[in-house]
């Protein structure tokens, strides 16, 4: 009996690390899902490893949300509400362990049955997999096991007397399970309420209303670098404009990526709009050249060795040393290493007239579009403000549905 309370114990422990871990896990999640649809990621995930095995494309989704809260943010109430009752459960601190072992138990099926439903979401309709969600998926299930071999007089009888005790002795318990929805409900209203987003969904709808009377402009799709994850004609085609050392594209190219990925009928391209009078002639007054070298850069790495996004990414990504050097022979030499392509190579391509050209071409459609700042977002041809955010995003591609 003494080996049988013993391992039980080691079991209640196993459950209580593996929802401790889950806990960080969906916490993580729910940061990055509010920084990645409202546009304050500094990045993109840690998990993002390919095209498939890709957490932004997955919290970009329509799927990572319930009822406008995200999906991870009720992993976090869940898993709090579940790591009560084990800590008391395990620790003794209630007055009938076996039967709080058991509501364990059943709080823990909850996160089984969340996890079996956003498995099947995720193999049915969705071409991304996000990994951090495949571990919280897994913590679950072994928080589960070791929940159920931790149990006491764990039965179909007693599992039932349970739950009818919940509407009559036992109301407490119904209690935390009603606090599930509530603290999330109050979690993502405390969250939009002290970023100033409570009216997100309404600005998007005027967004959206200022954007389908917005005046037609034209580009040049064969000039900038394009991402689509579909081969079909997209529905939806957004044009970016961008400077590599402006803090505010920055933020918007996870988002952007992100909602790219997670659509296949979208396609995304992006033009260079150098803040730098040296390349581009709506900016007066001269530049240090940095910009338009970045620029030109990015579109040598494409020509090169279709390296363009990688050395996107990668001046974004280091866009603080960047500004901080002010070198741009530096730069050069920095992404080139990142991406491998020859040093040299890069250089020349650089320094060509026609890379030059081609950079103040996309400057200039921008300059012709009237852009007032970086980053500008065109939706089929008309501006979108705001675009760079995902409800906005959302609401204008729903409008093309």
């Amino acid at each position: 009996m003494k080996n049988t309370a013993s391992s039980k114990k080691k079991f209640l422990n196993l459950a209580l690390i593996a929802t401790l871990i889950a806990i960080g896990v969906h916490l993580y999640l729910t940061l990055h899902y509010y920084g990645l649809k409202y546009g304050t990621a500094e990045g993109g995930s840690a998990c993002n490893i390919n095209e498939v095995l890709n957490c932004d494309a997955v919290t970009a989704s329509k799927y990572s949300a319930l009822f406008g809260v995200p999906v991870a943010l009720w992993g976090v109430v869940t898993n709090l509400v579940l790591l009560y009752f084990l800590a008391v459960t395990r620790f003794n601190m209630v007055q009938d362990q076996a039967k709080t072992s058991r509501y364990a138990f059943l709080f823990s099926g909850i996160t089984i049955l969340g996890t079996l439903v956003m498995a099947a979401i995720s193999l049915s309709f969705m071409s991304n997999l996000c990994i951090f969600c495949i571990s919280a998926y897994v913590l679950s299930i072994i928080g589960f096991i070791g929940i159920w071999l931790g149990a006491e007089d764990l039965s179909v009888a007693n599992l039932v007397e349970d739950v009818k005790d919940i509407f009559t002795t036992e109301k407490w318990v119904g209690g935390f399970l009603l606090a599930i929805p509530a603290f999330a409900f109050l979690g993502n209203i405390m969250y939009l309420e002290s970023h100033g987003l409570s009216d997100i969904e309404k600005m998007a709808k005027e967004k959206v209303a200022y954007w389908a009377a917005a005046p037609q402009q034209t580009f040049d799709l064969s000039a900038g670098l394009t991402l689509q994850k579909g081969s079909s004609e997209p529905v939806m085609t957004i044009v970016e404009f961008a400077d590599f050392r402006c803090p505010h594209c920055k933020h918007a190219a996870p988002t952007l990526h992100a909602f790219t990925n997670s659509h296949p009928d979208v396609k995304l391209v992006f033009k260079p709009f150098p803040l730098d009078g040296t390349c581009n002639e709506a900016i007066r007054g001269g530049g240090d050249g940095i910009s338009c070298g970045l620029a030109s850069a990015v579109m040598c790495a494409e020509k090169m060795g279709q390296k363009g996004w990688a050395a996107h990414d990668y001046f974004f990504d280091k866009q603080e040393e960047i500004i901080r050097a002010g070198n741009l022979d530096k730069n050069l030499e920095d992404v080139s290493k990142a991406t491998g392509l020859a040093l040299e190579e890069l250089k020349t391509c650089v320094k060509d007239p026609a890379t030059a050209e081609l950079i103040r071409k996309m400057a200039k459609e921008g300059e012709t579009a009237q852009i007032q700042g970086t980053p500008t977002v065109f939706a089929n041809g008309k501006l979108l403000s705001g675009g760079q955010l995902i409800p906005i995003l959302e609401a204008a591609y729903r409008s093309l549905k």
